[in-house]
């Protein structure tokens, strides 16, 4: 019996699909594999990798930009962006720094205290993110200029609540969430893992995280099938600022001061690009929010292992950027 041969065009075609299905792979695990090459590579070569101390010092310093981009994504999830991460943290620093000294006695009381400080520096960062949410929701404005204002506006509404002074917080639950410790690790860390175990939950299995790949993947055939595209993007707004309220609360407590001048300064550029490394597109889509944890501790490590080889500040900066144009790159790769 004759065996037909498939035409050299089919088998160019299979070979050409299961290229691709490794590239996609590739780029949906890679910060993952680079993470993990990472971590063994100290623990080779860098003295003292292995310990808690050096475990507690990186989830410590990962904390803060971890839940900022954690809302980040979600926002980047539906097309947008999000450059006032860092002022919305000012004003819920500067918000719930006088809470702190206008009423010391009722937040002496352990519990109590403690959630009226939190509750309202998210809450100042909240109304924040609803402006937001309405100039690029509801008035249509670019994200990328919607938010600059509000980062500028924050961060002088932030400068004028405390009227320019850096304020000392000696409450002691304050500090114990920015430098307490649970079962050996940082409660910095514990706060950050709740934010996105629930974060990621709402994203894969709620009415809301369909939205927002739907909103992000098109928005016009989102419309036309009945989601509130408005509501939608104005939600995701709000969350991100209170998510940057919460990290503001974290650093208020680690340093014992509120410097609206410098809390939060930078944190942008910082959470985007983890929010890009880990796997998130800038065009909007399937919000990847393990693989941002993954790209905060990536640019973590990457610039602890740089530091314990002495390598110079410069250098590095390089470095971290090169490993956002190569995630930019295989984004731009997968897209096409």
């Amino acid at each position: 019996m004759a065996t037909t041969l498939a035409p050299q065009a089919s088998v160019d075609d299979l070979r050409r699909q299961s290229w691709i299905r490794r590239r996609d792979l590739l780029a949906t695990n890679g910060v993952w594999v680079a993470l993990i090459g990472l971590v063994l590579f100290n623990v080779v070569a860098t003295r003292g990798f292995v310990s808690v101390q050096t475990l507690q010092t990186n989830l410590g310093q990962m904390a803060t930009v971890g839940i900022c981009a954690v809302g980040l994504t979600l926002v980047m999830a539906t097309g947008g962006i999000d450059l006032s991460v860092g002022s919305l943290m000012a004003v819920a620093g500067a918000s719930a720094g006088v809470l702190v000294l206008a009423a010391p006695a009722v937040l002496d009381v352990p519990v109590l205290g403690l959630v009226l400080v939190v509750l309202t520096g998210m809450a100042a960062a909240a109304v924040l993110g609803a402006v937001n949410g309405y100039l690029v929701g509801h008035l249509r404005i670019q994200p990328i200029v919607a938010t600059l204002v509000v980062m500028i506006t924050a961060r002088g509404i932030a400068q004028m609540v405390t009227s320019g002074r850096l304020y000392t917080v000696e409450n002691d639950s304050v500090v114990w969430l920015g430098r307490g410790s649970i079962l050996g690790l940082p409660v910095m860390a514990w706060v950050m893992l709740v934010v996105v175990v629930v974060a990621s939950w709402v994203a894969r299995r709620t009415v809301l995280g369909r939205r927002i790949v739907a909103v992000g993947g098109n928005e016009t055939a989102a419309a036309l099938a009945g989601i509130p595209v408005r509501r939608t993007i104005t939600t995701v707004y709000v969350v991100a600022a209170a998510l940057a309220g919460l990290a503001a609360l974290l650093s208020v407590g680690v340093n014992g001061t509120v410097d609206t001048a410098n809390l939060g300064l930078g944190y942008e550029f910082t959470v985007i690009s983890a929010v890009v490394v880990g796997g998130t597109a800038l065009t909007g889509g399937r919000p990847r929010i393990w693989g941002s944890i993954a790209g905060v501790a990536l640019l973590q490590l990457l610039g602890f292992t740089l530091a314990s080889h002495d390598v110079a500040k410069e250098v590095a900066s390089l470095v971290q950027a090169a490993v956002i144009v190569a995630a930019v790159t295989t984004q731009l790769r997968r897209r096409r």
